[in-house]
């Protein structure tokens, strides 16, 4: 069940026909990806390091840090770094890094809703954010490599 999931998240029904149509190079939207997704992963990493010392003062009961904050968090920052690696690899014409980005930006929008659950009021940005992210999304699915035939 899981696997058509996954199947129907990597060849959605508009990718042969999208209504917006963009020729995007795959080789430059990698790179854009590549640079930053690096840049997110590395202050994500100093954010979940602060999410952790916090965590510390959240267990003698000065703060009110939930666990599924710092579980989201986690979450998000292997996705922004599988999303990185996987956009290099566009950048480097494999037609695999596709397959990571989506996966990554895929498991930002879980980290994203675990953390938003831990928080009040958190629901609302979530819901910018995979706004934001399915824009990203459509545009590695509708993105070309070199030889591939053009949308537009």
């Amino acid at each position: 069940m899981l696997d058509t999931y996954l199947r129907a998240l990597l060849d959605p029904p508009f990718a042969k026909d999208p209504p917006v149509k963009l020729n995007i190079s795959a080789k430059t939207l990698g790179g854009v990806y590549a640079i930053l997704g690096a840049i997110g992963a590395l202050f994500g990493l100093f954010g979940v390091l602060v999410l952790l010392g916090l965590s510390g003062y959240a267990a003698v009961g000065v703060g009110g840090l939930s666990i599924l904050t710092l579980i989201g968090s986690l979450i998000a920052e292997v996705g922004t770094a599988i999303a990185a690696w996987g956009g290099y690899r566009m950048y480097q014409a494999d037609r695999g890094g596709k397959t990571l980005v989506i996966y990554g930006l895929a498991l930002n929008v879980l980290g994203g809703l675990v953390t938003a659950l831990g928080n009040f009021g958190g629901v609302a940005s979530w819901i910018v954010s995979l706004a934001i992210t399915f824009v990203l999304y459509y545009l590695v699915i509708i993105s070309r490599f070199e030889g591939e035939t053009k949308l537009v």
